[in-house]
């Protein structure tokens, strides 16, 4: 068995597997199973594993970590877009200066799982020592990368972008009337419209043939299952890949016997070994996925420990690059590893996204995340005085004195995210 597969795989072609091992670094449990249940289907290959595998750990060559986790493949992928690798090599063969490359791809590493910026553009501005001026001319080149519109803040956005001056009434709605767009509200639009009932009808059918985000995704299931389970155990994180699901097939050794045989035709040669050469390529894609996800989820603790030990409120801030530099690994691979991946904790189950935040870095050079941050703006407002709020520039102004620099836009934008009023409203009238 040995001797065949090293033959199959010595003359495998290394840039399909590649594409593979980025594609399925991407892919959440979900999305795998189903992609292995597919490929069981329709390749006769693959047969269920006896006792007697599961039991002779000592014949499995693909063992990791005394796990029986890595035993599996899929195989004859549908085509799949790797969106953010595509974005990045897209920004780096673009005319972009160098400072505008690196803009581009803070806002391509924060875009969400539809493709909209996931992150406020004055932490860009800041964490990049940019204008906002400078962070707009760049939002607008990324916007008409493939897929076009990227990095817009929002559906009213993405649509606005979609729809060109020529369906003007569309744009119009769009544009003057969302809110009333959303809730249905079209007599009031209407109203408000000099057109026609068609002419109104054909700017609805434009707007509803448009995409409503600039990724589609294929899964819409609510429901989460962790990719990770980690747990505690003397004083050591033990970290688990949670593919149990996946380890229950393997290459039939009768199919394997054949292919070596002079008795089978070279057409059923060519069918044994095309299907055994698919399943041992993924097989390695796999354990690939697996064993990354490990080494990632490994790298996370080493930065997160305290708080995941549930001795520290908040993640420390973390950065993509981080994890790449330590695993020596792409920034997009890391980007993928992350994207749409849970993991079950002595805290409950965390998005491995959210253990990344952008840093705010003190005077004094300690660093601090996001969510401390904005806990801190709210703890300032919360405790003035009713008759006389504090402003934006006065909040900036108090956290310069708690070694905290940012920029008063900043202040607005986060107290804005948290739905806190500006001073005028706050104050008691």
């Amino acid at each position: 068995m040995n001797k065949i597969s090293t033959k199959i795989r010595q003359k495998q072609s290394i840039i399909p597997q590649q594409i593979l091992q980025s594609r399925f670094l991407e892919l959440s449990l979900l999305d795998v199973e189903e992609e292995l249940q597919n490929e069981i289907e329709k390749n006769p290959v693959l047969v269920e594993k006896d006792l007697e595998d599961f039991r002779d750990k000592n014949t499995q060559e693909y063992q990791l970590d005394n796990q029986d986790n890595y035993d599996l493949f899929l195989s004859n992928l549908p085509e799949d877009i790797d969106v953010i690798g595509s974005l990045t090599k897209q920004v780096e063969e673009s005319e972009m200066d160098s400072k505008e490359k690196d803009i581009a791809k803070q806002i391509i590493f924060n875009l969400d799982e539809t493709g909209f910026l996931d992150i406020e553009i004055e932490l860009i501005a800041d964490n990049c020592h940019a204008d906002l001026s400078e962070i707009d001319k760049v939002l607008d080149l990324v916007k008409k990368l493939t897929p076009q519109g990227v990095g817009c803040r929002d559906v009213q956005e993405y649509l606005t972008l979609q729809i060109d001056d020529n369906h003007f009434l569309a744009h119009e709605i769009i544009t003057k009337y969302f809110d009333e767009f959303l809730n249905q509200n079209f007599s009031e639009i209407k109203s408000n419209l000099a057109c026609s009932d068609a002419e109104f009808d054909d700017a609805l059918e434009i707007i509803s043939s448009k995409n409503f985000s600039p990724i589609i995704m294929s899964n819409n299931s609510d429901q989460i299952i962790p990719d990770l389970i980690i747990r505690m155990k003397d004083n050591k994180w033990l970290i688990l890949v949670n593919d149990k699901n996946l380890n229950r097939f393997k290459i039939a050794n009768d199919y394997l016997g054949e292919a070596m045989t002079q008795k089978l035709s070279d057409k059923d040669k060519k069918f044994i070994k095309d299907h055994t050469d698919s399943a041992q390529n993924l097989l390695d894609t796999i354990m690939f996925r697996s064993q990354t996800l490990k080494n990632v989820m490994n790298e996370i603790i080493g930065f997160q420990n305290a708080y995941l030990s549930g001795n520290q409120d908040y993640p420390n801030p973390l950065r993509l690059e981080d994890i790449a530099t330590k695993l020596d690994m792409d920034i997009s691979s890391i980007s993928r590893v992350v994207k749409n991946k849970y993991v079950d904790t002595p805290l409950g189950i965390i998005s491995l996204k959210s253990f990344f935040s952008s840093k705010i870095v003190k005077d004094s050079g300690e660093v601090i995340g996001t969510k401390e941050l904005k806990d801190t703006i709210k703890d300032l407002i919360q405790s003035e005085d009713s008759n006389h709020p504090i402003s934006d520039l006065e909040i900036a102004n108090l956290l310069k004195k708690k070694d905290i620099s940012i920029a008063r836009r900043t202040v607005a934008k986060y107290r804005e995210s948290m739905s806190i009023p500006n001073v005028k409203k706050r104050q008691v009238k």
